[in-house]
């Protein structure tokens, strides 16, 4: 139970912060800032999301 809640609590700021890099990006124009921010954002993603989607070890 507690693991969907920090899922979904992790999942609310990756969106955020995608959301938030996405207008910037429509903006302003694609930037080596933005390219460097939507690869923190996979990186976030992928790693997080992996780790609390897997059951925990015994």
């Amino acid at each position: 139970m507690t693991r969907r809640i920090v899922l979904a609590v992790v999942l609310s700021f990756i969106v955020g912060i995608a959301f938030l890099t996405l207008y910037d990006v429509v903006r302003n124009g694609v930037t080596p800032l933005a390219v460097v921010s939507v690869g923190i954002l996979v990186l976030l993603f992928f790693g997080i999301v992996g780790a609390l989607t897997q059951p925990p070890r015994r």
